[in-house]
C-alpha cells in the first residue's frame, strides 16, 4: 500500500494505482493502514479530482468517500459542480453522502429538480438516472425519510396471503371474507385488516393491483402498466401522508437468479421515471416493495408489499439461528395438530432450537408445563430471550435429549427433528434412540408431534419399536419431503 500511495503522489500510473488502492480499502484493516501512511492527509487524492482522465476522478472520489476524508467536502462539491462526464457525477454524491455535507442540501434539492425535469436522450438516460438515484439516497441519508402511517384498517383491500399448500384450508377457515384459493395461498377481499393481523398462518401479505398479470417482463412495459393501475390509489388510500412513497423492486419466480438484480434495477428506474417523483426508488430507505412474479413464459405479475403495516404476530421471534423454523410454518404445524392436543398438557420439545415450535404450541391452548431441550447452547440462550418477550413460563435446558430425565412423564412431545446430523447410519441411529427415549418419557396414550423429512425412518421405527401407533400424517413441503407425523403411545 505504501508503494501505491507513493506512485499516486508522484503521478505514476495513477488510474491503476487508485483502482488497486480502492480494492485494499474495502476492509477496515486496510483503511487503518492507509490512514497511518497518509497521516490523515488526503491532498494527493484530492488533486486527482482535476485529472483529465474521468476514471481517475471517479476512483479518487470513491476513495475520499470510503475514507470519509474530513477536509474533502468542499473540494468534492466543487468537483461535482464542474464535472461534465455524466458517469462520474454519481460517485461524487456517493462520497459526499458519507460526510458532513448538510450545508449543500439546498444545492442537492435544486439539482434533483433539474434532473427530474430534464428530457434525457437515449444515450444519457442511464447516467442521468444513476445521478438521480445517488441524489435521492444522499438526501434521504441526511434528512431522513418522511415515514408513512398505515391507516387502511377498515378500508377494503384485495390481498394475497401466501402460505404453504398444507396450511391453505386452515388459513381460509379463519378469514370471514370473500376469498379464492390459490396455489401459493389465499386471495382475500379484506374489509377488516385487524382480523387478518391476528391470523398466524400466512407468511406474506401482497396487495393485488388492477393491472395485467401476464405482461412481458420488460421494464418500460411494466412501468407503463403500473402507471395505469390503482397502485397510487392503494398507497394513498392506506396512508395518512401523501407522496412521495419510497420503494424497491423485488423479483421472484422463474427468472434466473443471476438476472434478477439487473432486471430489478432497470425496472425500478423505469417505474420512477413513469411516476414523476411520486415513487422514489431507494435501496436502503423504502416502505413498499413492488413484487414482480415472473413465470416460465417470461410474463410478470406485479403485486405490492407494504412495510408500513405493523405485523406483531411473531414479535417474540427476535433471535434465531441458521436452522430455525419460520414462525408461520410452526404456527401451521400447530394448527394441523391442534385437534390432537390435550388441554393443560405437560409438553416437551427435545430439539427446541430457539423455541419457535414450543412457543406456538403454547399460543394454541392451555399448557400445564413446557420444557425445551437442546444441545446447542446458543440456541437455548436465544430461546430463553425470545420466550421472555412473551411472558410465558417455559423451562429451557441445555442438554442432550438422550441424557435427559424427569420426575414425571409428559403428555406431549412436539419437535422439529434435526437434519444433516451426519452419515446415513448416524441419522438412522438418531431416530432409533428418539423413539426409545420418547417412549420412556411419555405417559400412556401420550402423543408425539414430529416434523421430519425422514418418512422412511419414522415408519421404520414405528414398526420396529411397536410402541406407537400413527394417528395421522400431513405432507407439509412436498418438494423436500417434509411431513408432520402424529403418533400415540400404545
Amino acid at each position: 500500500m505504501q508503494k501505491l500511495y507513493e506512485n499516486i503522489c508522484a503521478g505514476k500510473d495513477v488510474r491503476a494505482n487508485l483502482i488497486e488502492l480502492k480494492k485494499q480499502l474495502k476492509e477496515e484493516a486496510g483503511r487503518r493502514e492507509f490512514r497511518a501512511i497518509c497521516r490523515n492527509n488526503y491532498d494527493s487524492i484530492m488533486k486527482c479530482l482535476v485529472d483529465p482522465d474521468p476514471k481517475v476522478r471517479k476512483n479518487a472520489a470513491s476513495i475520499l468517500g470510503v475514507m470519509k476524508a474530513p477536509d474533502a467536502v468542499d473540494v468534492l462539491m466543487d468537483a461535482y459542480d464542474a464535472e461534465e462526464t455524466r458517469f462520474v457525477r454519481p460517485e461524487y454524491l456517493t462520497a459526499l453522502a458519507q460526510m458532513g455535507c448538510e450545508a449543500y442540501l439546498g444545492d442537492f434539492h435544486r439539482r434533483l429538480d433539474e434532473l427530474r425535469a430534464y428530457e434525457a436522450s437515449e444515450n444519457e438516460r442511464k447516467h442521468v438516472q444513476e445521478e438521480i438515484s445517488a441524489l435521492q439516497e444522499l438526501i434521504l441519508e441526511k434528512e431522513g425519510m418522511k415515514k408513512h402511517t398505515f391507516c387502511g384498517y377498515q378500508r377494503t383491500n384485495e390481498v394475497v396471503l401466501t402460505t404453504l399448500p398444507a396450511f391453505r384450508d386452515a388459513l381460509s377457515e379463519g378469514l370471514p371474507f370473500q376469498k379464492k384459493m390459490l396455489k401459493g395461498g389465499v386471495r382475500v377481499s379484506v374489509a377488516d385488516m385487524n382480523t387478518v393481523l391476528t391470523n398466524r398462518l400466512w407468511q406474506e401479505m401482497l396487495f393485488v393491483l388492477k393491472c395485467r398479470t401476464d405482461a412481458p417482463a420488460e421494464p418500460e412495459l411494466i412501468a407503463k402498466e403500473l402507471n395505469a393501475s390503482d397502485l397510487m390509489d392503494i398507497l394513498q388510500g392506506n396512508h395518512r401522508e401523501g407522496a412521495p412513497f419510497y420503494f424497491r423492486v423485488g423479483v421472484a419466480g422463474a427468472m434466473p437468479r443471476e438476472e434478477q438484480s439487473v432486471f430489478a434495477k432497470k425496472t425500478a428506474e423505469a417505474i420512477e421515471s413513469a411516476f414523476g417523483g411520486m415513487l422514489v426508488n431507494s435501496v436502503s430507505h423504502y416502505e413498499a416493495e413492488i413484487r414482480l412474479i415472473v413465470n416460465r413464459e417470461g410474463k410478470a405479475a406485479p403485486y405490492l408489499k407494504l412495510f408500513t403495516l405493523p405485523d406483531h404476530r411473531f414479535r417474540y421471534r427476535k433471535y434465531h439461528v441458521a436452522a430455525s423454523m419460520r414462525p408461520s410454518v410452526a404456527a401451521g404445524i400447530v394448527a394441523l395438530a391442534k385437534l390432537y392436543f390435550l388441554d393443560y398438557a405437560q409438553v416437551l420439545d427435545p430439539f427446541c432450537g430457539v423455541g419457535t415450535l414450543l412457543l406456538e404450541r403454547r399460543f394454541a391452548g392451555p399448557v400445564r408445563s413446557a420444557y425445551g431441550i437442546d444441545v446447542f447452547g446458543e440456541a437455548v440462550q436465544k430461546a430463553r430471550a425470545n420466550t421472555k418477550l412473551t411472558g410465558m413460563p417455559i423451562n429451557y435446558i441445555n442438554r442432550d435429549y438422550f441424557d435427559f430425565s424427569h420426575e414425571y412423564a409428559f403428555d406431549e412431545i412436539i419437535t422439529d427433528m434435526p437434519a444433516h446430523v451426519g452419515s446415513r447410519e448416524e441419522t438412522d441411529d438418531l431416530y432409533r434412540r428418539f423413539f426409545e427415549k420418547s417412549a420412556a418419557l411419555l405417559k400412556e396414550h401420550g402423543r408425539i408431534f414430529c416434523y421430519s423429512g425422514e418418512m422412511g425412518l419414522v415408519k421404520k421405527y414405528l414398526r420396529i419399536t411397536g410402541m406407537f401407533r400413527l394417528l395421522q400424517e400431513f405432507c407439509i413441503i412436498e418438494k423436500n419431503g417434509m411431513y408432520l407425523f402424529i403418533m400415540e403411545k400404545k
